[in-house]
Order: structure tokens, then sequence, then C-alpha cells
């Protein structure tokens, strides 16, 4: 087993017992060794996929060495010094950032002086995920505990009646484009849709025939919800008759136990993107045609670093993704190569995944035990507030 793959597995071992509401704890090479390797990382990266959800603007990251480092300790990012954000999403207008912390509580973030904004949110379980509304008056979370509450952004209070989902834990959430709708996802590889004024189930389950669901996400356009689930497969869901539309994308899971980690949807929703590590060399992405659910070009790689976060600009011309080396990389749609400078910060970074800003120039990642932190897209550097 290599340094780096032992580093890897510790790490979304943190992630693991994060998301299970345990506080990390140190894992030795001895205790990874003690188990079988594919049953290991299937389990943790399972773990760090239901931390990951968190719809399309979703983000995470992990530091290799667990203290911050390079940019990190230049105390522009957002948590600390004792929880870190997992899961982060910008508000529609960009002036605020909703997270999903390891202490178990959300927490809203002035983008302008990287501050907290207001107290925290807690609830009775964990918090997994945070998503604001499209108007950005409320923010929706994902209880371990198997419930969603709906919170007015400016008061910080409960929004009316709990959304109880089931007994077992909800890992993601995510409202429709129209605030209209609540998609969530957990363990029990069920999608529900909830109308957001009454908190009732709107129509039929969406059973993914796997363990769990890792990430919902709504397309742009409002029609269809696409789900991740834990045998890795990426199924599209009529929003209007919670039916399944054509045939799954994805379902190749290699000996790391890994296979498709995150999803996002091109703003016109004609295009989606996959990211994981679905072939012999890991980090691969993948473009699929709405429409057919067929792939578009080639796969791309991160260069044999697992790729794990994935965006789209705005203009819908780039997607951004992030890779467990400590890069963040930018591609062209349209001919899918890389453009731009690929951004790599000193220290050792492992990142998880990537949030993009309204307006396109900035993204938002996460780490593991460190803070969140901006970076300029153009110049690739780290964001000034």
């Amino acid at each position: 087993m290599t340094d780096n793959t032992s580093e890897l597995e510790r790490q979304l071992r943190i992630l693991m017992e994060v998301a299970a509401g345990e506080p990390p704890r140190p894992v030795t090479i001895g205790m990874v060794r003690r188990q079988a390797r594919r049953r290991l990382i299937t389990a943790v990266a399972a773990a760090a996929a239901i931390v990951l959800a968190g719809g399309t603007g979703a983000a995470l990251a992990a530091r290799t060495t667990g203290q911050p480092a390079g940019p990190a300790a230049a105390g522009a990012g957002l948590g600390g010094p004792h929880d870190w954000p997992l899961t982060v999403q910008f508000s529609p207008g960009g002036r605020l950032v909703v997270t999903a912390d390891t202490d178990g509580t959300a927490r809203l973030w002035d983008v302008a002086t990287r501050r907290q904004d207001g107290a925290p949110i807690r609830m009775h379980g964990k918090v997994l995920d945070a998503v604001f509304s499209p108007d950005g008056r409320l923010v929706a979370t994902a209880d371990s505990d198997g419930t969603v509450r709906v919170w007015s952004v400016r008061t910080r209070q409960q929004d009316g009646p709990a959304i109880r989902v089931s007994s077992v834990r909800v890992s993601s959430v995510a409202f429709s484009p129209d605030g209209r709708l609540l998609a969530t996802g957990g363990d029990g590889g069920r999608a529900r849709l909830w109308d957001v004024a009454t908190r009732r189930q709107v129509g039929a389950a969406m059973a993914s025939r796997a363990a769990g669901i890792y990430q919902v996400a709504f397309s742009p356009s409002g029609k269809l919800l696409a789900t991740n689930d834990s045998n890795s497969r990426v199924r599209l869901w009529s929003v209007a008759s919670q039916r399944e539309v054509g045939r799954p994308i994805g379902g190749l899971i290699q000996a790391n136990g890994i296979g498709v980690i995150s999803v996002a949807f091109s703003p016109d929703s004609r295009l989606l993107a996959t990211i994981g590590n679905e072939s012999a060399v890991p980090g691969d992405f993948r473009v699929w045609r709405v429409a057919t659910q067929r792939q578009v070009g080639r796969t791309l790689s991160a260069g044999g670093s697992a790729a794990w976060g994935v965006a789209f600009t705005p203009d819908g011309k780039t997607l951004v993704t992030t890779d467990t080396d400590g890069t963040i990389r930018q591609w062209s749609v349209a001919t899918r190569r890389p453009v731009r400078k690929p951004i790599r910060p000193p220290g050792r970074i492992v990142f998880l995944a990537v949030a993009m800003s309204p307006s396109g120039r900035v993204v938002l990642t996460t780490q593991s035990l460190g803070p969140a932190q901006f970076w300029n897209l153009a110049s690739a550097r780290p964001a000034a507030p």
C-alpha cells in the first residue's frame, strides 16, 4: 500500500466518522491493513459521498495533513478553530455562503468579510447538508435523524414544521429552480419530492435500487432530478411523474471501490457531468447528453489522481474539477481541453469538491479539518475578500 493510498484512506475515514456523527480519531496504517482494502475504501467512499451531497452547488475538500498550510494559513477562509465546513453553497446573489459543519451545525457567512453571519443553526441530529432557496430567503437543512427543516435567512428561525423524511438519515437536499419543491435523498436508496408550502410529499418515492442516495440535483429547467447512488449509478427522474427517464449513467466501480462521486448539470440542462474513478486510471470525468444518456466526447482524466468535484461555470462554457493531488483544473466544454493554468496551492491538500459562485469568477473549496477557501479562476490565486 502506497503512502498516497493510505493517506487517502485516512482522510476518507475521517469523513466517514463525521458523517456518522462521531468525532474524528487517528487511524493507523495497521488499522487500515486489518480490514479488506476494498471493503474499507468502499465504506469510506460511501460516507464521503454522503457528506459530499449538497445539490449542484455543494462542495467539499480534504487536506492530507489535517492542519492549515499555504493559503489556508492566511486566515481568509471560512471555519475554525474547532469546526470546519463540510458542504458549502453560495446564495443566489453571491453575498452569503451556507455551510454544513463538522460540529453538526449549519452556518451562514458573509462573503465580503469572510465572517460568520448570525448564530449557527442547530438541529436534533447532525446537519449533513444545507442549501439556499432560489430567492435566497430560506435555507433547507438535511439531518442525520431523518428530517429536513427550512429556516428563515433573516431570522435564523425555523420556518414551518419539519419534514419527517424517514427513520434514517437524509444526506442530501435540494430546492427546485422555482423554489416550490424540495428533493431529498439518503439511506434507504429513495429520493422524494416535497411541497415547500405544505411540507407534504409530492407523488411517489423514486427507488434507486441501491442502499443509499448520496446526491440529489435538479436540472436548471426543473424538469429532471438526478440522483447519485451507492451503486455508482446516476439516474434521471421526471419531476412531474417521478418515473425514471432513460437508462442509468455510470455504474462502473473499480477495485478501489470508488465510482461516480459527484454530478452537475449544465446551465441549459442539456449536459450532465459526472466525476469519480470509473476506470483503471483514477480521476475520470465524463460529460453526457441528457436527452440520450450517451457520453459526449472522450473521457477526461486528472492524470492519475482521484477526481472528486465538478461544476459548470454559469455560461456553460467551462467545467471546473478538483483532484486529490491538490489541483483545481478548468476545462473547455466544447473542446474538452484544459483552459487557463491549474490552481495548485502550496501544502499537501486533497481537494474533494467545488462550489461555483454566481459570477463564475470564484470557486469555493473545503478541507478536512481546515477552512473553506475562495479561489480566483482567472488568476489561479486565493480570491481576495
